[in-house]
């Protein structure tokens, strides 16, 4: 055999990574700014465990993730990790993840092609893995899948993904508390509490809501936009219902957490500005 084939390649999905780990700390699906995960301690423990599973060396993490306006801080970091490879797919208003399958599954599929794994230990949960993992095994790669356990017992992976991996395996509760903990959300209500006397802080916020703004107004189409703005109503409720829960979902996926009371209203009141700009009503009289 190539000595180059005696690796392993790990393949993280991080959007089942942080469901998983949230439900089994809290109990209950929440975003993620429920939890703060150490990346090197939690890259530390797999490859610590990979390793001694396949007892082979390490080639490289793949960590995956889907993003709506390029990478966050927090990839960023990860980036620039020793031996991880950053690999981002694109995330709809919906929430959808899309294209992330499709690069864990072509990464696996032409390192096994080129000889350049023995093994790959895959952390997901999700079905559509399982063409990558048959891809992989084609090849002689054998798969170990890596999975979260569920406080309630139930299945958060795929019963024909588990069939189809060479050997299965569960992170416990205690494991995963070494690089995982549940933040603590009291006082997150005022904006004192968040900022402190940051300034930067507070202007980097700012940019995010406006940013977040945007992204909506340039999803609209120029009809979309005018019945948008004939739908505007008054005070707090004055983004129509449908687009006020795009927008918040817009907030979320820029900040990378959940907003905070005072941060909706701001960002209602970005987006209110934003379409009167995109969109002026022509009987609406111009400020002096």
């Amino acid at each position: 055999m190539n000595i180059s084939m005696n690796r392993v390649a790990i393949f993280i999905d991080a959007g089942y990574l942080y469901a998983s780990a949230i439900k089994l700390l809290t109990g209950i699906k929440q975003s993620r700014s429920a939890i703060t995960l150490s990346y090197e301690d939690f890259l530390d423990y797999i490859i610590r465990q990979s390793e001694a599973l396949t007892r082979r060396e390490l080639l490289r993490v793949y960590w995956y993730d889907g993003t709506s306006s390029g990478p966050t801080g927090a990839h960023r970091k990860l980036a620039y990790q020793a031996n991880v490879k950053l690999r981002l797919g694109m995330v709809s208003l919906t929430g959808e993840q899309k294209g992330v399958d499709s690069l864990l599954i072509m990464d696996m599929a032409n390192l096994a092609q080129n000889r350049a794994l023995s093994d790959a230990v895959v952390l997901t949960g999700d079905e559509d893995i399982r063409v990558g993992v048959v891809l992989a095994q084609q090849y002689g790669v054998r798969v170990h899948l890596i999975g979260i356990a569920d406080p309630d017992g139930e299945r958060n992976q795929s019963s024909m993904l588990q069939q189809e991996a060479d050997t299965t395996g569960l992170i416990s509760l205690e494991e995963l508390q070494k690089f995982a903990t549940v933040n603590d959300r009291s006082g997150m209500d005022g904006e004192e509490d968040e900022y402190g006397d940051d300034p930067a802080t507070v202007a980097l916020v700012q940019q995010l809501l406006e940013e977040a703004a945007h992204l909506l107004i340039s999803t609209l189409s120029p009809d979309e936009l005018i019945q948008a703005r004939m739908a505007l109503g008054t005070g707090a409720q004055a983004v129509p219902p449908l687009l006020d829960r795009q927008l918040l979902m817009a907030g979320r996926q820029r900040m990378q957490r959940d907003l905070m009371p005072h941060e909706k209203r701001q960002l209602r009141a970005r987006f209110v500005a934003q379409l009167k700009r995109a969109a002026p009503d022509p009987d609406e009289k111009p400020e002096a």
